[in-house]
């Protein structure tokens, strides 16, 4: 087990290979756990990181500590303390709120971001919004009256922790045995591709399908408002290995940080954040989330709006809250998004196609 201090606060991470360094931040059910098939995939080319942000985990359960700046503040104490000037982040859920709000207030420490399953909800009149500048902002600072914080224990390059060992060899079971595909309440069809939007420099937004009405400003309070256990239970069936290996870090869970993590989500202001970072960003949505539902086409028009800077949506048919869980196309995203030097020359594979009006 690796961990530092933040404010008198303990903060768990486990790390795993060498290269590049790659921040993994969690969403509201689970832990560092879910990356474990992702960690498995990128360890020999990246040095991935994967924190267990307050209130989740084995990190600190400090309320104080539960904010959307707090969660951000964790980050910025996390790199400093591992001496990482810059770093690729990828964030899941609720974590992807937390990147979003570090990249904000620090772009120049984050070299990429990919968006995966993040609450980009529609807050209605896009069409004539002009985006807010959003000023970039000074997260809290450490406590200045507390000890230094004792070393960090990262572990040596090709090393891994008890428990990642242990997660490690989990996951290479569950490989073997298939459970991780077949445990999905709805598998992808076997001739399944990624659908993808393209910037508007090369092609066309892509449609998104109207299955669901666009959840209002309030939307995503209303969700993380409800246990956290009927939530999980939406995106897996009790009988699945999955839930159960997700149940023991959802128990792990102070229902109050997801709650803190969602009043401080405004969906007008993140989305004006995206559209004015100066840095590449991937979005990946499954397009049967019971969650946090695709975001509709006028939302992807919003983001992909400017042309001097690359974003891109995709989105995964049959897939739900999940994608690293659930679909091995999501490892082939994730590659490439921290392979190209510039994303907007992602290939389209013979598996993929662009969707166009």
């Amino acid at each position: 087990m690796s961990a530092i201090v933040v404010d008198g606060e303990l903060v768990h991470y486990e790390v795993l290979g060498r290269g590049r360094p790659v921040i993994l931040l969690h969403g509201m059910l689970g832990s560092w756990r879910y990356w474990v098939p992702l960690l498995q995939r990128l360890q020999q080319s990246y040095r991935l990181y994967a924190l267990d942000l307050f209130g989740f985990g084995d990190s600190s359960k400090s309320a104080a500590h539960f904010g959307l700046g707090q969660q951000a503040a964790l980050v910025q104490a996390f790199m400093e303390e591992l001496g990482l000037p810059k770093a690729a982040f990828i964030g899941h859920g609720l974590g992807a709120l937390v990147a979003v709000e570090f990249a904000r207030a620090h772009p120049d420490k984050v070299a990429r971001l990919l968006l995966v399953s993040a609450p980009l909800f529609d807050p209605g009149g896009l069409e004539k919004r002009v985006p807010a500048v959003r000023l970039p902002i000074t997260l809290p600072p450490r406590q200045p009256d507390l000890p230094p914080s004792p070393p960090s224990q990262p572990a040596s390059a090709g090393s891994a922790s008890s428990a990642m060992r242990a997660a490690l060899a989990e996951a290479n079971r569950t490989r073997k045995s298939g459970a991780t595909s077949d445990s999905r309440p709805a598998a992808a069809p076997a001739t399944a591709v990624i659908e993808t939007a393209a910037p508007p420099a090369t092609a066309e937004v892509a449609p998104v399908p109207e299955a669901a009405s666009p959840p209002p400003r309030s939307a995503l309070a209303s969700i993380v408002s409800q246990p956290l256990e009927t939530l999980l239970g939406r995106c897996y069936r009790r009988s699945d290995d999955v839930y159960a290996k997700l149940m023991v870090d959802v128990a792990k869970t102070d229902t109050r940080a997801p709650q803190a993590l969602a009043a401080g989500h405004d969906s007008g202001a993140l989305l004006d954040t995206l559209r004015l970072l100066p840095l590449p960003l991937v979005a990946v949505h499954g397009d049967e989330d019971p969650l946090f539902p695709p975001p509709p086409e006028d939302i992807w028009n919003y983001l992909t709006s400017d042309s001097d800077r690359v974003f891109l949506p995709i989105l995964l048919p049959g897939v739900r809250h999940f994608p690293m869980l659930e679909d091995e196309r999501f490892y082939r995203v994730a590659g490439d998004f921290l392979e190209m030097s510039d994303l907007g020359k992602i290939e389209i594979r013979e598996r993929w196609r662009r969707r166009t009006r």
